[in-house]
């Protein structure tokens, strides 16, 4: 298992946006449009690769500002999931971004995930909201 930064429009982005889909936006009876996709030119595309090359798990980090960064589409392909995966691609993205200068990370997490993110030491900030239909919490962590 490798964790490693992909190209946006590479195959191996394809194959993480493939995933997202898949975990994420089709339970919900989504999907991603061009432009919403053409719209991540500018983020941070990290993948977990593993030894067939395939992607389980991947997230998305967006620049906000020069000091924060936001994580974002977090998925663990199925079969993957109770392996600590999801604790590696955090940890990882933490590390990834305070070596690219950012403090501060902040997510919008879905409310299932809270327990997780309140593991992983991020907090809550202000109230439960509706994104995407379901409920979901703004959590973020000082990175330095």
């Amino acid at each position: 298992m490798i964790i490693k930064e992909v190209a946006f429009n590479s195959a191996d982005h394809k194959l993480t946006v493939a995933l997202r889909d898949e975990v994420l936006r089709k339970p919900l009876g989504l999907q991603f449009s061009e432009e919403e996709l053409s719209e991540e030119f500018d983020s941070y595309h990290l993948a977990a690769m593993n030894d067939n090359d395939e992607v389980v798990a991947c997230l998305v980090l967006k620049p906000i500002s020069l000091e924060e960064i936001k994580m974002r589409q977090v998925a663990v392909r199925d079969d993957q999931r109770g392996k600590g995966l999801g604790s590696l691609m955090v940890q990882f993205s933490e590390f990834f971004s305070m070596d690219h200068g950012f403090e501060t990370i902040s997510l919008h997490a879905r409310a299932v995930a809270k327990e997780f993110y309140e593991g992983m030491n991020y907090e809550v900030v202000g109230d439960q909201f509706e994104e995407v239909g379901i409920p979901h919490y703004k959590f973020i962590k000082k990175l330095v």
